[in-house]
């Protein structure tokens, strides 16, 4: 399994060595869906564009679920990644991203381990003066096998608060301690990037009883884009009272801040964390009162 996170400076050296098992992605998603036409002006010697939303089934409760495994094979075979590749995500936004994280999580739960997020994205590559392009690649049609690790996949219907798994929510403390209430504008906001309307849906206010907070954004350095050592985030980790050497789910809004965490997580040597991919958007909705703490 490659290491989760590379830099800007290892990436160029990997390109400049002509390391032909190279497979680079832009999976950035701006408010009006997948940023294709950012991609196609500027982006990183030989990357293409991965679409996070592509054949994921929008329902009311999960804003963004998980496409048939096979429909998914033929996606990641078009765009080139053979069992041997290295794949490398980025996005290209200015501060805190979760989509290249995303991506990270998804690949991974097919079976796919050799994945790993490049440090601050496009925005950093470009900061350290590496350079872009606005030519096109694509790789001939692949024949890697994808394998579904459910182990990495929390369902609303296998959590069972008490039962000694800690779970991790990203959201902000207030949403979490219940001070806000849902949807809230940061809800809607999240909503908006996958096409989802808030109209008409019922949300609770609070978290998953039990459930430890540790907001996505101490995650990152103070650029905001780079996340932190794996020194930091141990602290980070061991100040929220989160044991990593017990079972562990990470949650969040709508199932991409949540894969920061899981991808923080790996970074400190637990490479197992399930993610809770349909999230307070889903728990929010179809949890009883009984289900649903909050901090006064």
């Amino acid at each position: 399994m490659a290491y989760p996170v590379v830099t800007p400076e290892w990436l160029s050296s990997q390109i400049h060595a002509g390391n032909k098992d190279l497979r680079i992605f832009d999976t950035t998603v701006g408010p009006s869906g997948p940023s294709i036409d950012e991609f196609r002006s500027a982006h990183i010697e030989g990357a293409q564009f991965f679409n996070l939303t592509k054949n994921a089934p929008f329902t009311q409760y999960v804003p963004l679920g998980l496409p048939d495994p096979a429909v998914f094979q033929d996606y990641v075979r078009s765009l080139g990644i053979n069992t041997s590749s290295h794949v490398i995500l980025c996005e290209n936004v200015d501060q805190i991203g979760s989509k290249a994280c995303r991506g990270w999580w998804l690949l991974r739960v097919h079976g796919l381990t050799n994945v790993s997020v490049l440090s601050g994205g496009l925005v950093r590559w470009k900061k350290e003066g590496h350079p872009v392009t606005d030519r096109q690649f694509e790789y001939g049609k692949s024949d890697v096998t994808v394998k579904v690790n459910k182990s990495l996949v929390m369902l609303y219907d296998d959590i069972k608060p008490g039962d000694g798994r800690q779970f991790v929510d990203t959201r902000h403390p207030d949403n979490f301690d219940g001070k806000e209430k849902e949807p809230s504008k940061f809800q809607i906001y999240c909503m908006g990037f996958l096409g989802l309307k808030p109209d008409g849906l019922r949300f609770q206010t609070g978290h998953i009883p039990g459930a430890i907070n540790i907001p996505y954004p101490t995650l990152f350095k103070e650029d905001a884009i780079s996340l932190k050592s794996k020194e930091e985030l141990l602290q980070v980790f061991q100040a929220a009272g989160v044991k990593l050497d017990k079972p562990l789910t990470s949650t969040c809004y709508i199932g991409f801040t949540a894969c920061i965490l899981a991808l923080a997580a790996c970074v400190c040597g637990k490479d197992d964390v399930s993610v809770y991919y349909g999230s307070w958007t889903e728990y929010g909705q179809r949890a009883p009162d009984a289900s649903v703490e909050c901090t006064n």
